[in-house]
């Protein structure tokens, strides 16, 4: 996955999350969407780091 494509996941999934936060008006619904897209933020974060390491600036 190539860096363009990770900045764009990352973004998606914070519109995403502001869709989902308007939407939403069950707090445990919405407590597990958002821990969902912050774990998956983070995953997209460390595959960034590995891709940029891997680039050898």
């Amino acid at each position: 996955m190539n860096v363009s494509m990770m900045a764009t996941a990352a973004a998606g999934m914070a519109v995403g999350a502001a869709v989902v936060g308007l939407a939403t008006q069950d707090r445990r619904q919405m407590r597990k969407t958002v821990h969902k897209l912050a774990k998956g933020a983070e995953k997209t974060l460390v595959d960034l780091d590995k891709a940029v390491q891997k680039m050898h600036w």
